[in-house]
């Protein structure tokens, strides 16, 4: 029986304009009505997801945010958090900015770039709180800002040469994902979703087959590959696709199955 249900964001329970289709809304009350806990599992920072949370109408979910970093449980109770080591975080940023891409630094709470131009602004719009400008960033690296994730926009061409590269050149640093078609997430080692939920399921008590993951892209395939109970959305590309157990068009289609399964076993 399924227990919990891990939703991914962008592109699966998040509209390109950060909006919740009433439906979607709906299918997550129905399913905490029925005793199934509900975590919101995202690439963004823990206030987006909070922010995604109050669209819903409920504060009262797990939350795992940018790709695994951080760890929260319904009451808020800290389970997890890590950074990159000040060390690591500036070789990183000192090959990534020379670059034709957009570089943004991310911290629990915050998100920094050096310069605020209008295509800051414009993927400003897409988030739930401003990117802040910040000229002395690579000094402030370690010192005032603890750095959880390095986001990476451009070309999808050139982002993933740039992940081969980065993964070759700092293969016991880091681990990398593509969250969306132009994005690469730079990350600290060993962080996941995937390992994000086993800390999540161990302290709720749950096992794998209790849950089921909901997602879209390359990001959420560390989670399909924890459970048979996996979801893939329609418009995900597919080597995504594949690695998922069923493909379905909404994550309110999603829930209709999971509900529809339990009864039957039950």
């Amino acid at each position: 029986m399924i227990k919990m249900i891990i939703s991914d964001l962008d592109g699966t329970l998040l509209s390109f304009d950060n909006k919740v289709h009433v439906d979607d809304i709906n299918a997550i009350h129905t399913a905490l009505e029925n005793g199934i806990d509900f975590c919101l599992a995202s690439g963004r920072k823990d206030l987006d997801i909070q922010a995604v949370a109050k669209l819903i109408g409920d504060s009262k979910f797990h939350r795992i945010s940018q790709n695994g970093a951080f760890v929260f449980s319904s009451d808020d109770q800290e389970l997890h958090r890590t950074s990159f080591e000040p060390a690591i975080a500036k070789k990183l940023y000192e090959r990534v900015i020379g670059e034709d891409v957009i570089t943004i630094l991310s911290t629990i709470d915050k998100e920094y770039v050096e310069v605020k131009d209008e295509v800051i602004r414009k993927i400003e719009e897409r988030l739930f709180s401003p990117i802040e400008e910040e000229k002395d960033l690579k000094a402030k690296i370690g010192e005032a800002i603890h750095t959880s994730k390095i986001i990476i926009n451009g070309a999808e061409k050139t982002i993933r040469q740039l992940q081969k590269e980065l993964m070759d050149t700092f293969p016991n640093d880091l681990d990398t994902f593509i969250s969306e078609a132009k994005i690469l997430d730079v990350m600290p080692k060993n962080i996941s979703k995937g390992n994000a939920i086993k800390i999540l399921m161990e302290n709720v008590g749950i096992s794998p087959n209790e849950i089921a993951c909901i997602g879209d892209s390359y990001n959420d395939i560390p989670m399909f590959q924890l459970t048979k109970n996996s979801f893939a959305m329609a418009s995900s590309h597919s080597d995504v696709k594949k690695e998922a157990k069923f493909v379905v068009e909404s994550v309110a289609e999603a829930i209709e199955q999971i509900l529809h399964s339990s009864k039957i076993r039950s």
